[in-house]
């Protein structure tokens, strides 16, 4: 367990484009509601649960895929 923590750390590239995931969907429902196309059914606290949750599985399911990206599984 440890050591599959430590290879999804080492992936800095994901770790990157969640934290990118995580600034822009807060960014994008606030330009959304200044032009009129988003609903206030969501506070504030819960976007920004939300916009970490969404960056957490970005994270995950792309460290994920990148760990096994150079596994052959044609079959033979």
């Amino acid at each position: 367990m440890k050591n599959a923590i430590k290879e999804l750390l080492a992936d800095r590239r994901s770790l990157k484009e969640a934290a990118v995931v995580t600034v822009l969907v807060p960014l994008v429902r606030y330009i959304m509601h200044l032009i009129g196309w988003g609903h206030g059914s969501f506070g504030w606290w819960e976007v920004i649960l939300g916009a970490l949750l969404t960056g957490g599985f970005y994270w995950v399911v792309t460290s994920g895929f990148r760990r096994f990206r150079d596994e052959d599984v044609t079959p033979s």
